[in-house]
């Protein structure tokens, strides 16, 4: 994910450098180099990024997601990772049909 994405991501939520690294669990510098293009987002934190990315776009067109999204920022990461990986679930269809 390049800053680019963060940076778009975080603005789209709503959310500020504080807001955003409160929610991963890291420091707001961090935030601020990730979207600079110092460094890189690593681990847990580029997982829930990468997911929540996928679907900024319908956030960004619906109140209700993004209302969702800001109280999830406010519990904190495994909140925000439960949420992206649901939504990343029920976007990819599903491979394999049930039997009768």
């Amino acid at each position: 994910m390049n800053a680019e994405q963060i940076v778009y991501l975080r603005e789209t939520l709503g959310l500020s450098q504080r807001d955003l690294a409160r929610a991963l669990g890291v420091a707001p510098i961090t935030v601020a180099r990730w979207e600079a293009g110092a460094n890189h987002p690593t681990g847990l934190q580029l997982e829930v990024l990468r997911a929540l990315h996928s679907s900024a776009i319908t956030v960004a067109k619906d109140a209700t997601k993004r209302a969702l999204i800001a109280g999830l920022v406010g519990m904190g990461i495994g909140a925000l990772l439960f949420w992206a990986l649901t939504q990343a679930q029920a976007s990819t269809p599903s491979s394999s049909t049930p039997s009768s």
